[in-house]
This record gives C-alpha cells, structure tokens and sequence, in this order.
C-alpha cells in the first residue's frame, strides 16, 4: 500500500511539473511571437498619404537599423558578449518592421546588400565606421558605442515619431522606441560591470532617465 500511495505521489507530481512546463513554454512562445512580430500587424493599418519627409525619416532608419545589426553582429563575433549576440536579433526585426512598411508604401528599399557595413547613406556609413573603431578597442568601448547608438536610434526615433501622422508608421517607431528603451538598458547594466557610470550624450537627462528607469 506505502508503495502504491508513493507511486500515485510521483505520478502526480510528474504530472504537474509536465503542465506547468508546457504553459510556461506556451507563455513564452506567445510573449516571443508577440514582440517578434508587431512589424506585421502594423501593415494592418489603412494606408495613409505619406510625405516625402516621411518616405525619406523610413528609409534613414531602414538603415539606421542595420547599422546597429551590423556594428552588434561585428562586436559579438570580437568580444563574445551575450547583449550583443541578442540585440543583433532584435535589429533584424526592426529592419523586417521598417521594411515592411516600406514596401507597404511602394517605397524603395535602401539597403541593396545585408554584408557587413554596406550602406546607401554616407552619414550611416561613417557612423558604422566610427562605431566599430571605437569598439574595435576593448570590450567595454564596444559596450560603450552600442549604448550610444541605442541613444542615437531613440533620439532619431522620438523624432519620427513627432513628425509623422501617420497610424503604422507611429506604430512602428513607438515599438522600436521602447525596444531600443531595453537595449539601451542592458548596455548601460553591463558598463556598470565595468564600473563605468554612463552618462547620455544624445539624449537629455530626463528622457535619458526614463528609459534608463
């Protein structure tokens, strides 16, 4: 009987580990899903007329974007860091969101090749090449410039979002905005490791402090 009732007490248990495991996987495929894919709802929104000024802040940041997938896949593959290995993933989604739209709008996409440091834009192009000097230095320099282009691609984003009045697009930019928040966030944690107090250079300190907060 002790044997029977000590069998039931581990099926059961068993039993439970093995539901609470798949709601949590279930959870977390949602959760995933959910922020991987809010480029495709956006397209959902009815098209809207867009200015030329707008055509141009999509097509800046289509590769704004990359820069930052560029400069963090570089970084990851020098200094092994995990915030750049997952925030290089991260980046690709931003591309596909503002691609998205792009070709929603019929609007040509600037980025004619996905190799490393490949841009259409001389102002991103020297960006990317700054960037991956200062974080061809150490570990922590590298630390350092994916914190400020998180500052940089927030900044410009804020921007976007002021400018436009359009539905999708303020969609997607207030998305990336708050993403950039969280990478932002896991730049400046890992600094701290380092003992480094980072200080915004692109963003004023209120601001600064609400993502950082």
């Amino acid at each position: 009987m002790k044997k029977l009732i000590l069998l039931s007490l581990v099926l059961i248990s068993f039993i439970s580990l093995s539901f609470a495991v798949l709601n949590s996987g279930k959870a977390g495929n949602f959760q995933r899903s959910s922020n991987d894919s809010f480029y495709c709802r956006a397209v959902d929104f009815p098209k809207q007329e867009v200015s030329e000024k707008e055509k141009d802040e999509l097509v800046y940041m289509r590769e704004e974007e990359k820069l930052a997938h560029d400069f963090y896949s570089l970084m990851y593959d020098k200094w092994g860091l995990r915030p750049f290995g997952n925030i290089k993933e991260a980046e690709t989604r931003h591309m596909q969101a503002v691609k998205s739209i792009l070709d929603k709008y019929s609007i040509k996409d600037p980025v004619a090749s996905m190799d490393n440091g490949s841009f259409t834009s001389d102002k991103i192009r020297n960006l990317y090449n700054n960037f991956v000097k200062q974080g061809s230095i150490s570990a922590k320099d590298a630390l350092f410039a994916g914190a400020e282009i998180e500052e940089v691609d927030i900044a410009d984003l804020i921007k976007g979002i002021k400018e436009t009045d359009n539905d999708d697009i303020k969609f997607i930019y207030n998305n990336m905005k708050n993403a950039s928040g969280n990478h932002l966030r896991a730049f400046v944690r890992n600094l701290g490791k380092y003992g480094v107090d980072y200080s915004p250079k692109h963003l004023d300190t209120e601001t600064y402090r609400e993502f950082i907060n």
